[in-house]
Parts: C-alpha cells; structure tokens; sequence
C-alpha cells in the first residue's frame, strides 16, 4: 500500500518502526538514538515511546527504553496462527536428535528469513538463532531455496535492485552470479549454503509442502538443517565443478514427514 493512501495511518507506522527498532544489536537506546534509527523527529518519537510505555511494550531507566515482555504478544499472534511450524516442531526434534544437527523452519519476509521453529543440536553449547531471529534471505541456504521460486520472481528482482551485502567472503552478492545460483537451485530442488552466513558454518535446504491454509499464513516456508563443515584453507573457497550429492540425512527427514519436499524426482 503508498503510504499516500487515505487507509495508511502513519501514526500506526511510525509506532511500529520504534517496536522494530529493538533488536540484539540495540537492546536498549536512548530517545535520540530511537529517533536516527527510525528517521523521525526527537518529540515525535518521545511520544510514541511514552505512549507504548503506557500500554506495558517499552520500559524506561532514565533516559534510556527497553523492550517489555508484552512485546512477545505481537510475535505470539503469528506463531499461534501458523500451523505448520506446530506440526513441524516435533520432527525438527526427531531429526535433529538422530542427526545430532540443529534444523529450522523458516519463512521468507521481504528481504530477510525469519525462524519460526527450531532445533538445537545438544552438542552446541550456544545456538545464535532462536525463534524471530532474522538473516539475510540471499546469505542462507532456505532463503536462496525460497527465492529460487518463481513466485517470487518479484521480490528477487526487488532484492537485487540493491547491492547484496556479502556477511563473509564466500557470500555471492554478484547479481548475475546469484541469479545463476538460483537457476541451479530450482533445478535441482535444494540449496547448500557454504559458509556464506557465518564462517565455519554449513546448511542445505529444501522447500516445506503445506496446506493451502499454511501457504495463506506463512507464505513461503523452508527447512534447513546444519551440516557438518569439513577442513578448509585460509584461501577463498573454490566451487567445485559438479553438483554435490543430496544428503541422505532428508531420506530421513522424508520418513518422519517433517514437510520437507524430497530430493527424488
């Protein structure tokens, strides 16, 4: 919807921009730091702090807000009405125990992935991903996954009328060859994400199947599921000329029905 639309309330908008303003990086900030975040003015952002200050969202110790619990509320809304991520939950589980690997549902918004159900291999000691956590969808295996589809043929092209923003060397962020790489993707039906979210790091994905009701809630959905990383050398990763193989790890996945398309054609 233009923000000139006679429906679009700004006040609304503007309210919603101080929510989604908190992250990890900013657990608390002080008025002007809120007011550059968002773009608006000192006093138009010190009343929308105060007004959700009142309604229990945002806490205040001297000059600096914090988020409240009340704010689980908002993201509690969307989770209770997904249904796929309740009935994906328990597989998540199952597959992560037998394969000692972390797994996660996610859903495509706009730009980035968003996890809404997850995994954590008991071997990790710390797991930077929990529920809500977002990442850049062109940086991971199920957002490349999701983008692969051409129904979203529109966001793609959206994404790369802005320069990607690479998170380690081995994140593509030339346009052409992304595009490539989706092209590769949708043939063969799963993306691998070589390190190209965080070093050391490795994950494959697949599109999740869905009724008709999930498709209306949650839009495109994946699962991903880490993977061991094998030794590399401090020079930049080399492609390997053929396709590598399917883990057999989604045989299983496929047998405890966690809603993950399977690599057989």
């Amino acid at each position: 919807m233009d923000k000139a639309d006679r429906n679009f309330v700004q006040g609304l908008a503007r309210g919603l921009a101080v929510i989604e303003s908190f992250d990890r990086e900013h657990p608390e900030m002080t008025l002007s730091q809120v007011a550059r975040r968002i773009g608006e003015s000192p006093a138009s952002t010190r009343r929308m702090l105060m007004t959700l200050r009142a309604l229990g969202y945002v806490g205040a110790d001297r000059d600096r807000f914090f988020p409240l619990p009340r704010m689980l509320r908002l993201g509690h809304a969307y989770l209770s009405a997904l249904p796929l991520a309740t009935v994906v939950q328990p597989r998540l589980t199952e597959l992560t125990r037998e394969l000692d690997e972390s797994s996660s549902l996610a859903v495509l918004d706009g730009t980035d992935i968003v996890i809404v159900a997850r995994a954590t291999a008991r071997r990790l000691t710390e797991d930077y991903m929990v529920l809500g956590y977002r990442l850049p969808a062109h940086a991971t295996s199920v957002g490349k996954v999701l983008l692969a589809s051409p129904a979203q043929a529109g966001a793609l092209d959206a994404m790369l009328s802005e320069p990607l923003q690479p998170m380690t060397r081995h994140t593509i962020a030339e346009p052409q060859k992304f595009r490539a790489e989706l092209a590769r993707i949708a043939r063969q039906g799963w993306a691998l994400n070589d390190q190209e979210t965080r070093e050391g790091i490795r994950s494959i994905a697949v599109r999740a199947t869905r009724s008709m009701q999930a498709t209306r809630t949650a839009g495109e959905t994946g699962v991903t599921l880490r993977m061991p990383t094998p030794r590399t050398s401090s020079s930049p990763r080399t492609r390997p000329s053929t396709t590598p193989s399917p883990p057999g790890c989604w045989t299983s996945c496929r047998r405890r029905r966690c809603g993950a398309r399977s690599f057989a054609r």
